[in-house]
């Protein structure tokens, strides 16, 4: 027999499976009693955090019995002049997941529909569950986005979609052309949510930019970024949403005052300053990519050609169990199981001795196997 308070919990929310996100360095360290672990399962940036932003997060910590600036005025003021839009046009999230679910508390209630792919991020399913709605995952076409798959799932139920592009964990992208295609024939009052937090690793020419659909100020069109990839900062937690005034205003009626800590705020203002890391990030990326990319069809595996900070690849055998071989060895990659890709794991792009310490640990597990 449940407990009398457990008869109030929401059903829907207690069914709910927890979004598992990679394994801590250091539990795995105190687990095995490895040393020098090395993690590609998160997408983080291998190079860390750029020392400009180092350094004025250290200078906020002066200032941490203060409580910080509700809007991040600054961060604001920094983004509108980088990017150039209206500076009532950016919301500040603690990570571009806060607004994720700001967009569901905002837009989505009981029976209503939320779309998005069946191969995506897991926290689309799981905000959608936790609003007692209905996630629709559209299957993928060749590892991409279907968006006319979409858009035959669009009811008069649908309130919001969600579009990952690049998209995780595949890396693949849909095209500037798809793109303008879709936004044209979507419901103007259906909310469509461009996740972009690994734009900053796309060297495709035919990507769409979709910082021309906030400046147009289309009221139905949310983009997301992020500060946790490129930018080295997954552990400060700061994302950003643009949009049409009207739809940032009603974001922040939601929004908890104080939502970003003013040592976040001050590191990601001050890491859009340091263009070097940036391109040393991209530089990382593109070549580890292609690195990796090699070495997969040296060893005949399959692989989704990437615009992200990781490669998807089939291994040919259970996802799981190669996962914790390479645990074992002090490797941390990610299963794709909980994706429903039974063998196929996810590498993030390290530093390029990292790159080949994977390498050849997979490289070494599958000839045992064979």
């Amino acid at each position: 027999m449940p407990h009398k308070m457990e008869e109030r919990y929401k059903s829907y929310i207690r069914s709910v499976r927890p979004y598992e996100p990679g394994k801590p360095i250091k539990e795995l360290e105190r687990e095995l009693g490895l040393h020098h672990v090395i993690k590609l399962a998160s997408n983080e940036n291998p190079l860390g955090p750029s020392r400009k932003a180092l350094r004025a997060m250290r200078r906020a910590l002066r200032e941490v019995h203060l409580y910080p600036e509700s809007k991040c005025h600054y961060l604001v003021k920094r983004l509108s002049q980088e990017l150039g839009i209206g500076e009532n046009q950016l919301i500040i999230g603690n990570g571009s997941n806060e607004i994720i679910e700001l967009l569901a508390r905002g837009f989505v209630s009981e029976g209503d529909r939320v779309i998005s792919s069946e191969t995506t991020f897991l926290v689309y399913p799981i905000l959608t569950q936790v609003m007692g709605a209905e996630y629709v995952g559209v299957p993928m076409k060749n590892f991409r986005f279907d968006l006319q798959g979409i858009l035959n799932a669009i009811t008069g139920r649908t309130r919001l979609i969600f579009i990952a592009n690049p998209n995780n964990p595949t890396g693949t992208y849909v095209t500037t052309q798809e793109v303008e295609d879709f936004i044209a024939r979507v419901p103007k009052d259906v909310i469509v949510c461009f996740d972009e937090a690994y734009v900053d690793f796309v060297e495709a020419a035919d990507f769409p930019h979709m910082i021309f659909h906030a400046k147009t100020e289309k009221p139905n069109i949310v983009i997301l970024r992020t500060f946790s990839k490129a930018y080295g900062l997954a552990g400060a937690r700061v994302g950003y949403g643009l949009g049409a005034p009207s739809m940032i205003e009603y974001l922040h009626k939601i929004r908890q005052p104080f939502n970003v800590n003013s040592v976040a705020q001050a590191g990601a203002a001050a890491a859009l300053d340091d263009r070097f890391f940036l391109w040393r990030t991209k530089h990382l990326v593109s070549s580890g990519r292609r690195y990796l990319a090699k070495r997969f069809e040296k060893l005949g595996l399959r692989h989704i050609p990437s615009q992200a900070n990781f490669i998807l690849v089939d291994v040919g055998r259970d996802a799981e169990e190669v996962f914790q071989a390479l645990l074992r060895k002090g490797m941390i990659v990610r299963s794709m199981k909980a994706y429903g890709l039974s063998t196929w794991i996810r590498v993030t792009i390290g530093r390029r001795s990292q790159n080949a310490q994977f390498y050849r640990l997979l490289k070494s597990y599958l000839e045992k196997r064979s």
